[in-house]
């Protein structure tokens, strides 16, 4: 499976939740992260991406790690994040971005490794480089970039 990402710029939150679910079916005891940016569509046709990357976010939110938000405009609704059963102690929103862009705050935030997801908004196009699939993989963190253009459109039932 791993070869199979490798050969991706970027990939889907199903994608991801997939790839790690097979991965815990087959006993691994490390949890197992996806080195390209993974796209999050939020939209009344693409319900089930928002409940993949929720699922994914909850099982980041088990480690003793950070997850963080860079931007208000990336941030998920808090309650809809406590339903899923992310832990909210672990949640940071990263507001003062100092005149960095949000590609180089997400790969510096990656590369530290204090965090177990790091979530972005833009188009996935501007995120796909190589510089952040390094960043993941050495942080051994996921990388989100929810796709603003159709975030809009959320409906919470």
């Amino acid at each position: 499976m791993a070869a199979y990402f490798e050969q991706l710029n970027s990939i889907s939150a199903s994608q991801a939740y997939k790839a790690t679910f097979a991965a815990q079916q087959q006993n691994l005891l490390s949890p197992q992260y996806v080195e390209c940016p993974i796209e999050v569509c939020f939209s009344d046709q693409s319900q089930t991406q928002l409940a993949y990357f929720l699922r994914i976010l909850k099982q980041a939110s088990q480690q003793n790690r950070w997850i963080m938000f860079i931007g208000q405009e990336s941030v998920v609704d808090k309650n809809l994040l406590q339903t899923a059963g992310v832990d909210l102690n672990k949640v940071l929103v990263l507001t003062n971005k100092k005149g960095k862009s949000d590609q180089q705050l997400l790969e510096q935030a990656l590369q530290a490794g204090n965090c177990s997801a790091v979530i972005a908004t833009g188009d996935i196009e501007a995120f796909e480089n190589p510089a952040i699939r390094e960043a993941a993989q050495s942080g051994q963190s996921y990388a989100f970039v929810i796709n603003r253009d159709t975030k809009a459109n959320i409906t919470v039932h």
